[in-house]
């Protein structure tokens, strides 16, 4: 097998049809034989019933079902696990990426490198609640890489199998991200992928939680700087209350002594709190990633594979 597209869903009915139509669209520009494997992530709609009457007519499309809803990343894994190609391309199965871009990630991959990673040109996500994060997270990824990647959330990548075998093997059970494979020696670069709106404008799915859920697994995942911007926080905060003090100060002597008591009150509480909240919240996060690597559970479970 040349090459193994997987495209990991959830609850992604809508999408299916033109999905598969945009990849049989392009199969003459990619490698032969080729697979496309759909993973299944425990959709609750009628994925399964639009994979299966694709799969029908498409004797290059596979189904693997997962039990239950595991994430995008843990589906990714189990794509990774039963594909049989040299290369193996992830793509979302949202509309978003454009398939017709794969061939541009085949391509460099074949010049020998070992992950090739999608930069999203003229991105279609909204600007706060997306962009803006993402901006933040490959700004502090930048600062700790050897190969500065512009888009470290661009679901578009290419693997070679022994790239896509050893994040599935070693990578964290919450995130796997080709800079950190960089560190350890794979050669990582990126090519300019187009961006589409998605059909149904919102993604109910990925709600305030799930992306701030998602902003720190990258955070934390890809480097451990932001125990140092924790510091930097702690250290602003503190900057922060000594003016709040000096205020506090000139209150008393314009304003008298509740002014005063009012500015130092609320400077002390505010320092205190948002530190101690931020250097929760982060150590939280590493807390975490060592309970879901010592835990014993399997990571996915299959439940068919059609």
């Amino acid at each position: 097998m040349e090459l193994s597209i997987v495209i990991p869903v959830y609850n992604e009915e809508a999408s299916i049809d033109p999905m598969v139509e945009r990849l049989s669209s392009i199969l003459s520009d990619l490698p032969s034989p080729l697979e496309v494997i759909f993973v299944n992530d425990g959709s609750r709609d009628a994925t399964e019933e639009k994979l299966l009457d694709a799969k029908a007519s498409h004797p290059w499309l596979r189904v693997v079902n997962l039990r239950r809803n595991f994430g995008q990343h843990i589906a990714t894994y189990a794509g990774f696990d039963h594909s049989e190609g040299r290369l193996v391309v992830t793509l979302d199965g949202d509309l978003q990426n454009d398939p017709a871009d794969i061939p541009k990630i085949v391509e460099k991959l074949d010049e020998g490198y070992d992950i090739v990673c999608g930069w999203r040109m003229d991105r279609k996500d909204a600007f706060l609640s997306r962009r803006v994060p993402s901006l933040v997270v490959n700004w502090v990824i930048r600062r700790d890489s050897p190969h500065p990647i512009h888009d470290s959330g661009c679901f578009l990548r290419g693997y070679t199998k022994e790239a896509a075998e050893e994040i599935s093997r070693y990578s964290s059970t919450r995130s796997w991200f080709p800079v950190m494979f960089a560190k350890l020696g794979f050669r990582v670069t990126e090519v300019e992928v187009r961006h589409h709106a998605r059909p149904d404008e919102e993604d109910s799915r990925h709600g305030t939680i799930t992306r701030i859920s998602q902003f720190l697994s990258i955070l934390v995942g890809a480097t451990d700087n932001p125990f140092l911007y924790v510091v930097i926080a702690g250290m602003a905060a503190i900057t922060v209350s000594f003016g709040a003090l000096v205020a506090a100060a000139l209150s008393l002597i314009v304003g008298g002594l509740s002014a005063a008591l009012t500015w130092a009150v609320v400077a002390i509480v505010l320092a205190v709190w948002g530190t101690l909240v931020t250097v929760s919240g982060v150590v939280g996060e590493y807390v975490a990633r060592v309970h879901h690597e010592i835990g014993r559970t399997p990571r996915y479970l299959v439940r068919d594979i059609k």
